[in-house]
C-alpha cells in the first residue's frame, strides 16, 4: 500500500503522460492532482525551468525540468473511499528518519530520504496529498518541500492549522495499534480476558457455573491486570437490564518535550525509541488540540477537579502523580503545564485522556477505553457480548465469593465486586 508515494515507482512513466486538462474527463477524478500545483511553484524549487505538469496516472502529476528530467516536483492525491491508509501514515509518523510538520492539514510528515529527494504528506479528512521533490542541484530540500507542502494544502481547502477529524464512536478495526505490551491490553478490553489469573485466582478454587442468575451479575466490578510493564485496571459495570460497560484505564509515566507545535513522550521503563509523538495547537487559553500517537481535543482541568470523561471509581484507582528523573534537558511550553482531559484516538481507538503534565518535563497520561454490551445466555452459559463485535462473546464459567470469571476460550480473568476499600489499600 503507498507504494505509488516513491518517486521511482512513476518517475519512469514519461512515454504515456497525459495532460493536465484531460484528468477530469478521463478519470472522473474530485480534483486534479495537477491543479494543487504551478509551474511557477515547481520552478521556485527546483532552482530551473520546469516543463507544464502531466498526469502520471489519475493520481499523480510530476513537473519535470525541462534539462534534467530525473529533477522534479511531484504531487499525488488520494481521494479513494473504502482504503484504510491511516494505518501506513501512523507507521511514517513513527519512523524514526521523520519529521512531523506543525500546521498542516490534520497532521503532515516529512522524510527526507537522501540528499537528493525529500517527501512531505499531509492528511485533509480522509484524503492524503503526497508531495514528492527531486533534485541533484539544490540544497535543502526538506524546506522546499514544506513550502511546496503548504501552496498545495491551500489550494486544496486543507486548513494550514492542525485541526482535528471526528472521532469516530465505533472504528471498524485498529490495525494501527502498534505491537506492544500497552496496545495489547487495550485488545483485553474487548476480550475481557488478555490476563492470566493469579495463584491467589486458583487457591479460591471457583465452582463451575450452574444455572444462570442474571440478578448475580448486576452490580460493579473490577478486575486489575499487569502486562509487562503496563498496569490496567478494568471496571465492568452490569446493568439491571443486562446491559454492560466495560473501561479499562493504563497510565503511563514519562519525559514530555513540547515546543513550537511539535511534541515527544519519551516513555518511563521501556526500551529506548518505545514513545510518542506528534503535533500540538492551542485553541484558547484554556484548550489545545493534539495529532500523532495520542489525537484529541484538551480542555484544562483544575489540579484538584475530578475528570468527567472517565468513570470515577477508574480515576481514584490512578498511581498518585510519579515522579520521572530528568537526565537530558527538555523544553515544555508553558501554555501546555497543567492537568488535561480529552477524548478522541489513540492507536486508532476511542479514548478519554487525562494529561498531567509539570513544568519539570515529568508527565503522567491516562488512557482509559470503552467498551458497551449486552449479558447473552447460549447452552445456558452466561456471555458478555460487546455490541460493536458480536463474535467476540467472553463466557462466564465460575461464580465465587463476591464475583466470577471469565474466559475467551484462552485465558481467565477474575472479577471482584468493586469496593471503595481496594482503593485505600493500594494507596498504603
Amino acid at each position: 500500500m503507498f507504494s505509488r508515494v516513491l518517486p521511482y515507482t512513476f518517475l519512469g512513466l514519461a512515454p504515456l503522460l497525459l495532460s493536465c486538462s484531460e484528468s477530469s474527463s478521463l478519470f472522473g477524478s474530485k480534483t486534479s492532482p495537477c491543479s494543487l500545483m504551478t509551474v511557477a511553484d515547481a520552478e521556485g524549487a527546483l532552482g530551473e525551468p520546469v516543463q507544464d505538469g502531466t498526469l502520471a496516472d489519475s493520481t499523480t502529476c510530476i513537473f519535470k525540468a525541462r534539462r534534467n528530467e530525473g529533477n522534479a516536483v511531484t504531487v499525488q492525491l488520494d481521494e479513494a473511499l473504502g482504503k484504510d491508509r491511516r494505518t501506513w501514515f501512523n507507521k511514517e509518523r513513527l519512523r524514526r528518519d521523520s519529521q512531523l510538520i506543525p500546521g498542516l492539514g490534520d497532521g503532515a510528515v516529512r522524510i527526507d530520504s537522501s540528499p537528493t529527494l525529500s517527501r512531505l504528506t499531509f492528511m485533509h479528512k480522509d484524503a492524503f496529498v503526497t508531495v514528492i521533490l527531486s533534485s541533484t542541484q539544490q540544497k535543502q530540500l526538506g524546506e522546499s518541500v514544506t513550502q511546496l507542502g503548504r501552496t498545495a494544502a491551500a489550494r486544496y481547502g486543507a486548513s494550514l492549522t492542525a485541526t482535528l477529524p471526528p472521532t469516530s464512536s465505533a472504528p471498524p478495526t485498529r490495525p494501527g495499534r502498534e505491537i506492544h505490551t500497552e496496545t495489547v491490553a487495550s485488545q483485553a478490553t474487548v476480550t475481557l480476558a488478555h490476563g492470566l489469573p493469579t495463584p491467589s485466582d486458583i487457591q479460591a478454587g471457583p465452582k463451575k457455573a450452574g444455572s444462570f442468575d442474571p440478578a448475580s451479575l448486576v452490580g460493579t466490578w473490577h478486575a486489575h491486570v499487569t502486562q509487562g510493564m503496563t498496569q490496567h485496571d478494568m471496571l465492568l459495570i452490569i446493568q439491571p437490564n443486562l446491559k454492560w460497560s466495560l473501561s479499562s484505564m493504563m497510565q503511563f509515566d514519562g519525559i514530555l518535550n513540547a515546543e513550537t507545535g511539535l511534541w515527544s513522550l519519551e516513555r518511563a521503563n521501556t526500551f529506548k525509541g518505545l514513545g510518542w509523538k506528534g503535533t500540538y495547537r492551542k485553541t484558547t487559553p484554556n484548550s489545545f488540540d493534539s495529532t500523532g500517537s495520542v489525537q484529541a481535543i484538551w480542555k484544562r482541568l483544575s489540579i484538584d477537579a475530578t475528570p468527567t470523561l472517565i468513570p470515577v471509581e477508574l480515576w481514584n484507582f490512578r498511581r498518585e502523580a510519579t515522579s520521572v528523573p530528568v537526565f537530558q534537558l527538555k523544553t515544555v511550553d508553558p501554555d501546555l503545564v497543567g492537568q488535561w482531559e480529552g477524548s478522541g484516538t489513540y492507536a486508532g481507538g476511542s479514548a478519554a485522556f487525562v494529561w498531567v503534565i509539570k513544568p519539570t518535563a515529568a508527565t503522567d497520561l491516562l488512557i482509559v477505553d470503552t467498551l458497551r454490551g449486552t449479558v447473552k445466555t447460549k447452552d445456558g452459559i452466561p456471555q458478555l457480548q460487546p455490541i460493536q463485535k458480536k463474535k467476540q462473546r467472553v463466557s462466564i464459567i465460575a461464580f465465587h465469593d463476591r464475583g466470577f470469571t471469565t474466559s475467551d476460550g484462552k485465558t481467565n480473568l477474575r472479577w471482584t465486586q468493586f469496593d471503595s476499600e481496594q482503593i485505600e489499600d493500594r494507596r498504603l
